[in-house]
């Protein structure tokens, strides 16, 4: 088994709580490792024996860019399931970060953590 590793992909979605969230998008980053075995792309080098990372990024943008909701956790949550849905795998560990109110917050990050 192998893991593909895919950090800070930036990401737009329309989330939030507050009235000011609303309006417009924000800007979140998402990291994801999916586990997946090399057996077969390591002995053909054919990336249809594989998972395409650039499709798994385009999927993910695609995804958060469509998403409309309150919350972070239920983002991460449909996400993480979505992937793992989309590209059959192993473990899928997701990492969702939103940065925007970090500063504001005196916080060094604002994240959630799932895994499916």
């Amino acid at each position: 088994m192998g893991m593909i590793v895919l950090e800070d992909i930036e990401v737009m979605a329309r989330i939030g709580l507050l009235e000011e969230e609303l309006y417009a998008p924000q800007d979140l980053t998402v990291s994801v490792e999916i586990e997946h075995s090399f057996d077969r792309i390591s002995k053909t080098d054919d990336l249809a024996d594989g998972i395409d990372y650039r499709e798994v990024i385009e999927f993910i943008r695609e995804f958060c860019g469509s998403y409309d909701g309150k919350t972070i956790e239920r983002l991460a949550d449909l996400l993480c399931k979505s992937i793992k849905e989309k590209f059959p795998s192993g473990r899928v560990h997701l990492v969702l970060n939103k940065p925007r109110y970090v500063n504001k917050l005196g916080l060094s990050a604002i994240r959630v953590e799932v895994e499916h």
